[in-house]
């Protein structure tokens, strides 16, 4: 009796350890990578609200996981802060960049079915010297476009919507200031060119393509695209009541983001749509028919130098965190926000949509309280980081605009790139040698050191066109006063 009283209190004992284990592995597995349970991410995220409130205007936000649940969702704020017009359900966001994601998707759906090469010459898929602007007789592949590494300049958006996108891409085409392939500056231009290529090679227009085979499958019914939102009238009627805000909270009006090259940067939709095609990605669900179309799609196709740390994959951006790596993209207009982030090894994603432009408290803070802190650049290559002026790779290189690439924003002199905001807001960067050059890789843009050369040049153009300015203001003047003073005093005998 002794030893079956001994056995069964051993083996309740073990049973309880197991029960205890199981329960202590799930509480694991109930824990975002920032370390915040499921159940708490809500609060944190309403009380980060309420310390940013006076400068905001409305939020729509969501968290999710690859199985379909929502973690948390929520409205803050107004659409239309004077009328109290309140963040709903119905409200709609324009996504800025982040619409290039279905860019990439389709571009893959594409070569799913044997269409599109992603290593070919991009020649190959457009009308016969299409491209008129290039400068190297390197070929610009399908890849090159997904990584922005085409090497195209800056070029301006806001090109109108009273012509076809092939027609706009036609008469708009930016230089070419480097290499294919050896330099990342991001490129609306490229993007919107890929998004052309989906035209030439389907038989349809970017934005039926898009309806097709992503927001139908999808079940995306508050969603447009086209450059007037023509394509949904609930898109383009809600539009109309909804207000923009700066990153203060002060209105800018209704601001309508019409860009011709649409498919950069047009969709405009609700918090649900945009999360049903997030979801989708973190699922790997409906918008491929192979396993291995989502294992191309999410594979690395640019890394930072001498390492195989991701910068983009396929056309997504990866964020290095302490404790995990995010693929996805952020998205501006002028008066909107958006920031689609998925993260496959905890399988986590999240939205944020926000009515401000260039907006950073929401779409780039509250994504630490889900994924944790940014991965910070190790102290060895801190410490051993030259110092000088650098320029970012995306400017204005050549042609009327091109005195622009001498604005702060554009170059700037660098010291400790941990202390410049443009390269901080982006985290983790890694500095070096790069195809002859000395260079700090990050995603978005690199950032090339320049020669004293070319500062002393550069800067010496810029004083002599503001000593120019200033020679014909004065002339000007002069000239003016010696005629008000003859006037004045003229002889009244004469």
């Amino acid at each position: 009796m002794k030893r079956s009283f001994l056995k069964s209190a051993v083996e309740l004992v073990t049973c309880g350890l197991v029960v205890f284990g199981a329960g202590h592995a799930y509480a694991d597995q109930q824990k975002l990578p920032s370390g915040t349970p499921y159940d708490q991410i809500g609060q944190k995220i309403e009380d980060y609200y309420k310390e940013h409130e006076k400068t905001s205007a409305g939020l729509a936000t969501s968290v999710f996981d690859k199985d379909g649940n929502t973690l948390y969702q929520n409205n803050f704020g107004y659409m239309d802060k004077e009328k109290k017009l309140a963040v709903d359900d119905n409200s709609v966001f324009e996504w800025g960049s982040t619409t290039k994601i279905m860019v990439w998707v389709s571009v893959m759906q594409l070569w799913e079915e044997g269409k599109l090469d992603l290593n070919a010459d991009i020649k190959e898929y457009l009308p016969k010297d299409f491209l008129t602007n290039l400068k190297y007789d390197k070929p610009i592949t399908m890849l090159d476009l997904m990584n922005h590494q085409e090497s195209f300049d800056e070029t301006p958006l806001y090109m109108g919507s009273d012509k076809s996108l092939e027609e706009l891409l036609k008469e708009n085409q930016p230089p070419q200031s480097y290499k294919p392939g050896e330099l990342t500056a991001y490129s609306n231009y490229g993007t919107a060119l890929a998004g052309y290529i989906v035209e030439r090679v389907s038989g349809q227009s970017f934005a039926d393509y898009v309806y097709e085979h992503i927001f139908q499958p999808l079940g995306m019914e508050h969603t447009a695209l086209k450059p007037d939102l023509s394509d949904n009238t609930f898109v383009k009627e809600q539009r109309k009541s909804e207000k923009a805000y700066d990153t203060n909270g002060k209105s800018m009006g209704l601001t309508p983001f019409e860009v011709g090259l649409y498919p950069a940067g047009r969709a405009t939709g609700t918090l649900a749509d945009i999360k049903k095609f997030a979801q989708a990605l973190l699922s790997k669900e409906k918008l491929f028919k192979r396993a291995e179309t989502w294992e191309t799609f999410y594979s690395p196709t640019n890394t930072f130098p001498h390492t195989d740390i991701p910068i983009n994959a396929h056309g997504l951006w990866s964020i290095e965190y302490e404790n995990t790596r995010t693929l996805g993209h952020g998205g501006n207009t002028t008066g909107f926000t958006t920031s689609l982030l998925l993260d496959f090894k905890t399988g986590v994603g999240s939205v944020i949509m926000v009515n401000q432009g260039l907006e950073t408290n929401f779409t780039s803070k509250i994504p630490e309280l889900i994924y944790g802190q940014k991965k910070s650049t190790s102290q060895e290559q801190v410490k051993n980081f030259q110092p000088g002026f650098y320029r970012m790779a995306r400017t204005f290189n050549q042609g009327p605009l091109s005195l622009m690439k001498m604005m702060p924003n554009y170059t700037t002199y660098i010291k400790n790139p941990n202390d410049n905001p443009n390269i901080q807001s982006r985290g983790f960067w890694i500095a070096g040698e790069k195809h002859g050059r000395y260079v700090i890789s990050l995603p978005i843009s690199d950032w090339i050191k320049m020669s004293i050369f070319d500062v002393v040049k550069d800067y010496g153009v810029l004083i002599l066109a503001a000593v120019a300015v200033f020679y014909a203001l004065l002339a000007y003047i002069g000239g003016f006063l010696v005629k008000m003073y003859r006037l004045i005093f003229r002889n009244p005998n004469q």
